[in-house]
Formats: structure tokens, sequence, C-alpha cells
């Protein structure tokens, strides 16, 4: 009997105890607080068609920074059967906010889909959004309908001749013009053509040509048909005479398709047009490149020297094709000779002093500017600098900057209307709306404006966000910001499990995704650490992890630990050379066994310079280097390199061999400096 009071009491004492802490939980809540749950309860009952239940809680928002939000979403729901007067009225009260436009095009969108086209001509006048095709195709279409013929087809001429496809909705404007003043002129449809040929609107291309009707107009456009069929035909002497938009964009097109069969032919072709004609620099420049590289691939007879000739030597995108197959044959007296052709600015950039410092080594030998090059390399927070900096045996420097933004700034910055709606949306989760709210505070802003931005984000852990800003402030050396270290416990923890580098793991999170948690990227891989689906999934039935599928990869808990494992089970498939598994993450296992069996065995340095991907190559560069800060901020080294994670893969590099001769090639000469 006493044991079962002392079970009742017990349960008594349980229940007020829990009554008392809701109590007090209630009371603890600040007003902010229940803000931001009314606004999700808002947001619910507005989805749910409930709008009786919304007006006594937009009065407890009235001075919530998101109240803008809900009312853009109510009226987003009863868009059927809202009026001009709401959508105006709104635009008035709230004109700076992004959310703003949005409504408009929504609104323009329901009267183009309920045919108001009256109603549509002073919507579209009132919400100031200029510039949109479709918008404007529309307006012609809705003068059209309502009997305003003349104005519709006003200024047709000059809209109509542009090169590429307008908005079916332009249609109803441009058939009116054809049928009552004869539509284009032959002229001016050959103008257009051209256009459209630059543009590669192939298929826009071949519907004007219908309209090309004058019989010499006719005739240079059926010759561009006959080169397109036979783009051999360019290779004849004076097959097309004189200099001509015409005979131009001819040459431009025909030449492109001749390469992909014949890239010599095509160079020898264009080589011989090209400072005769008046092509524009950035037109010319484009096929050089276009040619290089179509020559590099297929490696036809004198390719070397062609590319030369496109490349005039001052092109850094040419030049780097043959100083690719320079360094593949370890040629370095082409490689520095390549190197030295280029600009002096250009030279003097991080990549080229590390090669023509190597392959000076290995021929003629450094002159004392270029040891100091080398050295003040060594110094820099990068890929090279951390090459250079084994090279030397010096301690990878991190530089983080030292000046910070003021407190003042910061507080009035975080105060700002449009900044208190940011830190909202972020709260809530609604991170595209607080990107949005980003983009239009910070259109136009200084640099001093942007890294007091990214330091405050930064302040609220919105980190992908702060590292963006930080670019754009071009505060290379805030470490704090573009090098930030959340979700540390989860990284560790998998990283022990799976015997992997915890820093590696955090050096492609960082290079993937930046900590976005949520990101999709357009070929469908997600998350922090930006896994395909098909990849998850395989690693997860390997790894025996718990997965439900897609979304869970938007939860850091399981996108980190699926993709360290699979970091892992490429660092065991590529014998633990973790370069070669950085490649397999991003561009795939069977691709990076494709390229050695391809290439060989190459020193290391020379196989990532060599990457014939441009994506894998500067994201392997930027792993190697990411790796290398975050290890540093650890403190775990002096020298990033003889940490475990590549000291595997760079032992056989060019650098790495060469160092001791490097070594003192460089102190002889600055000695004697």
């Amino acid at each position: 009997m006493l044991a079962r009071q002392k079970i009742y009491r017990n349960r008594f004492f349980s229940v007020i105890g829990l009554s008392i802490g809701l109590f007090c939980s209630q009371l603890s809540a600040t007003p902010l607080d229940q803000q931001r749950q009314l606004y999700k309860d808002a947001k619910q009952f507005i989805k749910a068609s409930e709008f009786s239940k919304l007006d006594s809680i937009k009065a407890k928002l009235a001075d919530y920074p998101l109240l803008p939000y809900v009312e853009a979403s109510e009226l987003t729901k009863r868009l059927a059967n809202v009026r001009q007067k709401q959508i105006s009225n709104f635009a008035k009260e709230y004109p700076d906010i992004p959310v703003t436009v949005q409504l408009q095009q929504r609104w323009l969108n329901q009267l183009i889909r309920q045919k108001r086209w009256k109603d549509y001509l002073p919507a579209l006048a009132k919400s100031g959004i200029n510039g949109s095709e479709k918008y404007e195709c529309y307006r012609r279409h809705a003068l059209m309908k309502e009997g305003h013929e003349a104005k519709a087809i006003a200024g047709i001429e000059a809209f109509w001749n542009i090169g590429h496809s307008r908005p079916d909705a332009c249609d109803s404007s441009f058939e009116h013009w054809q049928k009552t003043k004869g539509g284009p002129s032959s002229a001016l449809a050959t103008s257009r053509f051209w256009k459209s040929v630059a543009g590669k609107q192939m298929s826009l291309a071949k519907y004007l040509r219908r309209f090309v009707t004058a019989k010499k107009d006719k005739a240079i456009v059926d010759r561009f048909y006959k080169v397109q069929a036979n783009p051999e035909l360019l290779t004849s002497n004076n097959f097309l005479k004189g200099d001509t938009l015409a005979n131009r964009e001819t040459y431009l097109y025909g030449l492109t398709r001749l390469s992909l069969n014949d890239p010599a032919a095509a160079a020898k072709t264009w080589l011989k047009v090209r400072d005769t004609l008046k092509f524009s620099a950035n037109r010319k420049e484009s096929l050089n490149r276009r040619l290089a590289s179509r020559l590099a691939s297929k490696r036809p007879k004198g390719a070397l020297k062609l590319i030369e000739q496109l490349g005039d030597n001052q092109d850094e995108t040419i030049q780097n094709r043959l100083f690719r197959a320079a360094l593949v044959k370890e040629d370095w007296q082409e490689v520095y000779r390549l190197i030295s052709n280029l600009p002096t600015d250009i030279q003097n950039s991080e990549r080229w002093v590390y090669w023509r410092t190597l392959a000076a080594s290995h021929t003629q030998g450094l002159t004392p500017a270029a040891s100091q090059a080398f050295v003040s390399l060594s110094k820099e927070r990068s890929y090279y600098g951390l090459l250079a900096a084994d090279i030397l045996n010096r301690p990878f420097s991190l530089n983080p900057t030292e000046t910070k933004p003021a407190g003042t700034k910061l507080n009035q910055l975080a105060e700002t209307p449009a900044f208190r709606r940011m830190f909202e949306l972020y709260k809530q989760n609604e991170h595209y709306l607080a990107r949005r709210e980003w983009n239009r505070i910070t259109k136009d802003a200084d640099s001093d404006t942007y890294y007091t931005a990214a330091t405050l984000v930064h302040q609220w852990g919105w980190h992908d966000q702060a590292i963006r800003g930080a670019a754009k402030a071009r505060v290379w050396d805030a470490i704090d910001i573009r090098f930030p270290a959340p979700y540390t416990k989860i990284f560790d923890k998998m990283a022990a499990e799976l015997e992997i580098d915890t820093n590696w793991a955090r050096a492609v999170a960082r290079q993937e995704s930046a900590y976005q948690p949520t990101v999709r990227s357009s070929a469908g891989a997600r998350g922090l650490m930006q896994l395909m689906p098909k990849t998850a999934k395989q690693t997860a039935k390997k790894f025996d992890v718990k997965y439900k599928g897609v979304t869970d990869l938007n939860r850091p808990t399981v996108n980190i630990n699926l993709g360290s494992a699979y970091l892992a089970q490429m660092q065991k498939r590529f014998k633990g050379n973790q370069i070669l598994a950085t490649a397999a993450y991003n561009a795939g296992p069977h691709r990076v066994d494709q390229w050695l069996k391809a290439r060989g065995h190459l020193p290391m340095d020379i196989w990532v310079e060599t990457i014939p991907f441009r994506e894998t190559n500067k994201y392997v560069r930027n792993v190697i280097a990411y790796h290398a800060i975050y290890a540093a901020i650890a403190g775990e080294s002096k020298h990033s390199l003889e940490q475990p994670a590549f000291e595997l893969a760079l032992q056989d590099a060019v650098g790495a061999k060469q160092s001791n001769t490097l070594r003192e090639q460089i102190q002889k000469q600055l000695s004697s400096y």
C-alpha cells in the first residue's frame, strides 16, 4: 500500500513538474520566437486556404520582418480573385523587397492565363518590369486583341531582327505585320539570317531562308548552305571573294565544321584568311582556340606547328595546349620556351612561375629574379604555393587577415530592414528567398560593404553565403570566413571510423558545396558532399548505412557519412593515392582509370596539371590546397605535405624529385644577387 502511494505521488509530482516546465517555457519564449512559429502557422494556413484563421495571426506579426512574405503568399494563393489595386498597394508599400517583383510577375502570368488583355496592359505598365521578351511579346499580343494593331506593330522591324527566336506570344503581331505591311524585306531577313548563323541558331536560319527573296541575297545564302553540306569548298582558293559579313560568317561556320574531320585543312585555310578579313577580335580568338583544341585532340601531322601559328605565342589558352603536350613528354626545353613566349604579366602568375622554375632547373638554370619569384610563390596560400613551399622546406603559409569589420558597422547592417528579413528567412530555412534579399541589397555594393555583410552572415552560420560574400569582397585572407569548420563532430567521427583524413573529407565538402546542406547541382548531385543519388544508394548498401532516399542527402549526418565512405572506397581502389581518389570522386573512377591507361605513369604534379577535364583539373588542385589550409588551421603540422593525406601521392612529383637541386640553385642565385 505504501509503495503504491509512493508511485502515485511520484506520478503526481511528475505531471506537476511537466506542467510547470511547459508554463515556464512559454513564459521564457520571446515575442520573436513566438512570431517565428506564427509565421510557420500562417504559411500552413495559406497553403490549406484557411484564410479565416489568418487575420488574427497577421495582427500579431505586425512588426515581424517577414510580414510582407505572408501577405505576398496570401495574394499569390488568392490570385484568381485578386484585383489590380491590391497588387499596386502591395508594391507601393513594399517597393524594395524582392518578393514584390515576383508577385507582380505572378499577377501578369495570371492575367495572361485568364486572357484578360485589357487588364494586362495597365498592369504591365504599373509593374515597372522592363526588358522581358515574354512580357513585351504579350504586350503586343494584348494590343492586337484589343484592336490596337498599329501600336502592336510599332517598331516591329528592329524588334524582329534578332539572332534568336522570339516567344510564341509574338506570333500574332508578326503575322499581322507580314499580312498588312509585307513583313520583312529580303534585306531585313538576310540581316537576321546572318545574326542567327553567328548565334548558332541554325533552325531559325533555315526558317528565315524563305524570306530571303532578292536574287543576290538568295545566291549568297544558297552558297552558305553549299558550304554547310561540303565545308571542304572553303579550301579552294578564292571560293569566297571580298570582305563581307556573309563571307566572314561563312568562313567562321564552315571552318568550324571542317575542323571536326580535318582540323589541319581548316587551320591552314583559316591562317590564310583571318588577317585579310575584318573578323572581330573575339570571333577570331574563339576560332583560333577551337581549331587548336581540335588539332590537339586529333593530332594530325604538323599539328604542333599549326597550333603555334594559331596562337601567335601570346594566347595563353592555345599555348597551354602545347605546354601540356611538352609536359607529358617532360620536354623541359620546350616547356621553358613556351612559357617564355607568354606575355610577362601572364608568366608571373603562380602556375607559370612554378613550371618555369622547374623547367629552368632542368635546362638553362635560373636567374635571380626567377629564384626570388619562386621564393615569393612559396609564401602563397595556394596549390602552387604549397608545392613551392614543399620544395623549399618552408612551412605552409595561412596569411590570415588582421583587419575585421568594426562592430558598429556590423550592428548597423544587421538592423537594416533587408538584413532583418534575411536573417529571419535564414532562420526559417528559406535560404533561396534569403539569397534573393542578399542579391538585392548587395547589388553595386563596394568591397567594404560586401566584407561586412559576409562577416555578419558568417556569424549567423550561413557559411556558403559568407564564402561567396568574401569572394565578392576579394578578401582572400579572411580565413575564418572562407574556411569555416561546421559539422566537426560528424567529420571527425566518420574519418576515424573509415580511416581517412578528416581534413581531406572537409576539403572535399568545402569545394563541393561550400557547406550548403541542401544544394542540388544541375546534374542532380545533392548536399554537402554533392552525392549523386545512384552513388549514394550503392555506397549506403556497401557500407551498411541507413539510407531512405534522396531527401536523406539533405541531412548533413547522412551526407557526410556517405560522402566520407565513398572517399574511403576511392582511396582503397587507388591504393592510398588520395590525389587519384580525389579526381575519381569528381570525375568517376572509370575516367581516372582511362587517364592512367592513356598517359601511363607520370610524376603526380604533371598528372594533376594535365588532367583532361578542366573542371576536374581545378577541382583536384583546390582540394589539395584546401586540405593543407584545414590542416594548418588545426595546427597539425608545420608542413602539410608531411601529413599522410597527400605525402604518398606527391612523393614522386617532379618538384619533389628536383627539390634538392632546386634549393641549391635558388640559394646560389639569391646569395649572389
